[in-house]
């Protein structure tokens, strides 16, 4: 994967761990390892435009556009690498938060804090892949059996009685542990600045006077606006 992290990636993903801040454990590898599990680095993106998982970071449509991306029938910013990092680094960052504290997630779901950040990264990742209210359930149901709910190894194993099947209660604990060993894997041998997450973001004007850009196949192209 490294093969394929080009400067402009590196880049892109340093920017985007930015969104991340002193509270959390999260770094520009573990966008990095997201991002090789997902689409091994932008190898396996899927199709534009689609309502399912898409594009670097695999995210769906409303979650794309929870954090701020526009998806028109001629642009889907899934499928750019800028866009994409920083809607998948927000993401993590609200899920991250989300566990950090009680969160009501619905009527009588609220998630259970993790206030050790290493600890919590796990669960961030589990609910990158699962939703946070699946994760917030097995917490729950975790807590109500007499474990410890803010052991992410207790936790897993409650995740088919927190309502997912065999298949994707499996599909969790695996990605889970992937993206654990490929961010461990990332912090030795990546180029990536860790403390990128630490740096001032760089106020950046998203598109020139007289026009806008959108991309189509692939290519992005400048159109004019109409005067």
């Amino acid at each position: 994967w490294l093969e394929r992290e080009t400067p402009h990636k590196r880049d892109a993903l340093e920017n985007a761990s930015m969104h991340f801040d002193k509270d959390d454990k999260l770094t520009v590898n573990t966008l990095e390892a997201i991002y090789g599990q997902e689409s091994s680095f932008g190898k396996n993106r899927r199709k534009r435009y689609i309502d399912g998982a898409a594009g670097d970071f695999q995210l769906e449509k409303k979650t794309a556009k929870r954090m701020g991306l526009t998806i028109s029938s001629k642009n889907d910013p899934r499928f750019d690498i800028d866009d994409a990092s920083a809607a998948a680094a927000k993401y993590l960052k609200t899920l991250d938060s989300s566990f950090s504290k009680s969160t009501t997630l619905s009527k009588n779901l609220n998630t259970i804090p993790v206030s050790n950040a290493s600890k919590r990264v796990r669960f961030a990742i589990a609910a990158y892949n699962a939703g946070e209210g699946r994760i917030a359930k097995a917490q729950k149901i975790t807590k109500e059996s007499g474990g410890d709910p803010n052991n992410w190894d207790e936790v897993k194993e409650n995740l088919e009685a927190a309502g997912a099947s065999a298949e994707k209660a499996k599909e969790i604990r695996e990605y889970v542990e992937k993206v654990t060993a490929y961010e461990k894997e990332f912090s030795k041998k990546s180029k990536a600045n860790k403390r990128a997450k630490h740096k001032k973001a760089k106020k950046i004007k998203r598109a020139p006077e007289g026009g806008h850009w959108v991309t189509i196949k692939g290519r992005h192209i400048f159109i004019e606006d109409k005067r």
